[in-house]
């Protein structure tokens, strides 16, 4: 049995969090938020963010027409 991490699948998820988190991290260094004072609505804004991150990468996976990975890749 592979372990997930080496699969195709287990790649792009890896991928999607590092780019999800690098994302919100810099939106909360950026915003100088303190750690300890954090409520539902700086979540929700580095939620979105987040989202919003990785929400192009999800797109070219699914394109048919787009061979560089996802759906139709040619590795």
């Amino acid at each position: 049995m592979n372990n997930f991490t080496e699969t195709k699948i287990g790649k792009a998820v890896i991928s999607y969090v590092k780019v999800f988190l690098a994302v919100v991290l810099g939106l909360f260094l950026a915003d100088g938020a303190d750690l300890f004072a954090v409520d539902a609505t700086d979540l929700k804004t580095w939620l979105a963010a987040g989202v919003a991150s990785i929400l192009p990468l999800v797109i070219t996976a699914l394109d048919p027409t787009d061979h560089r990975f996802g759906v139709n890749s040619d590795a």
